[in-house]
This record gives structure tokens, sequence and C-alpha cells, in this order.
């Protein structure tokens, strides 16, 4: 399994506070052609695809002419027929997967797609049980916990969550990274019907100690 490294920290916050201040254009262009031009290299489109995460994840509406779910997905596949244990390109794969707008237009391809994130985690779940444990590995348990309460399958989710507890818990050191690896926890417990919500605040707080979302997280232990 390929860790996350401080290079990819470096390279995601460099990415979003491009897309923050609206001048990813022109970097995603340079590294679409550079993930042209180095095609044998399967590593050569990770940052192609991760400028265009960065851009779905700013929020900004005015920059979506500068990114394609589909590419974004595309890319990360074509790294991940080459490199199966890239373990940050599967885990934005299901991200990406997961973040598809809900449309009526739409339901059947989006339905389609959390079916493969659903299968996309399984895998990561799997291939990261083969190396020795990572704090970060908590994601994954998290993001197929979000998937099975969506599919249905409260008690499946139950049982990742405490997967995932039962693991040795340690802050995770990627501050810029950590607003992606945070986001199936927040979420999750903005659905205070799933099951365990008291032990998926008690990982947050371990995984991103001093985070501002910690403080809902405690109010609603308090309420």
């Amino acid at each position: 399994m390929i860790p996350i490294s401080e290079s990819d920290e470096e390279l995601f916050a460099a990415l979003f506070a491009a897309a923050r201040f609206g001048r990813s254009g022109p970097i995603i262009e340079r590294l679409r052609v550079r993930y042209d031009e180095e095609w044998a290299d399967p590593l050569s489109g990770f940052p192609y695809a991760m400028a265009m995460f960065a851009v779905l994840m700013s929020g900004r509406e005015d920059l979506r002419d500068h990114l394609s779910y589909t590419e974004i997905i595309e890319t990360l596949s074509d790294l991940l027929y080459s490199v199966p244990d890239h373990w940050l390109g599967r885990y934005v794969r299901v991200h990406t997967r997961t973040l598809l707008p809900d449309s009526g237009e739409h339901a059947h391809y989006i339905a389609a797609e959390r079916k493969r994130a659903a299968q996309d985690v399984a895998e990561l779940i799997d291939r990261q049980s083969r190396t020795a444990w990572q704090p970060w590995f908590a994601c994954s348990y998290l993001q197929a916990a979000r998937l099975a309460a969506i599919a249905g399958e409260p008690g499946e989710a139950a049982g990742l969550v405490r997967a995932a507890a039962d693991q040795p818990g340690a802050p995770i050191s990627f501050p810029s990274l950590g607003s992606i690896l945070r986001f199936a926890f927040i979420a999750y417990r903005d659905q205070p019907e799933l099951p365990e919500q008291a032990l998926v605040g008690e990982l947050m707080g371990t995984l991103f100690p001093g985070h501002p979302a910690l403080r809902r997280v405690r109010a609603g232990q308090q309420a």
C-alpha cells in the first residue's frame, strides 16, 4: 500500500489554494498537457486529477468549467490500473463518486456510481488490511459506512464504524488533505438517524483534534 506522503499534502495544499483564488485554469491545462505527454508514466495523471478535485472541493461554482467528474474518475482509474495500491488515488476516486450531485435526470447513473464507490472502498479496506495500520485508514471505513447507510444497511454501517474505532487512533498530520479525509465523518454526523453517532464523534476527535467541526460534534453530545 502506497501511503499518503508529505508531497501529496504539499501538492493538494497548493492546488486547493489556487482553486480558492481562481487560478486553477492554467494549472489544470498545464497538468493535462503533461499527462498527455507522459502517458506511459502511471503517476503522471495524479496531479491533474487532484487539480480538478481541488476545484470540486473549493466550492467555487464559477470554476466548475475547469473540472469534470468523469475526467477525475477516469484519470484516477488509469493510475489505479497500474498502481492499484495507491491509497490516496483510490480514496479520492471513491470520494468523487460520492459527491455526484443528486439529479432525477441522471438517477440511474448516480446509483451505479455509488455502487461502484461501495465496491471500490471495500477493495481499499481489503488492500489496506495487508499492511500496518495508519490513522487515515479509518476514513475508508467511514466512507464505507456512509455508503452502507445510503444503501439501507444501517447494521452494516454500525459494524464498519466499530471496526474503525477498534483500531489504534492518532491525529492525522495532513491539514490540507484533512478537508477530504474528515468529510465522511462530518457527513455521517449530519445524519443523526445513523447508528454509532457518539463513537463517530469520539473517533473524529482523535483523528482531527482541534478542528472547528468538533465544536458541533461536542455540542451534539452535550445536548
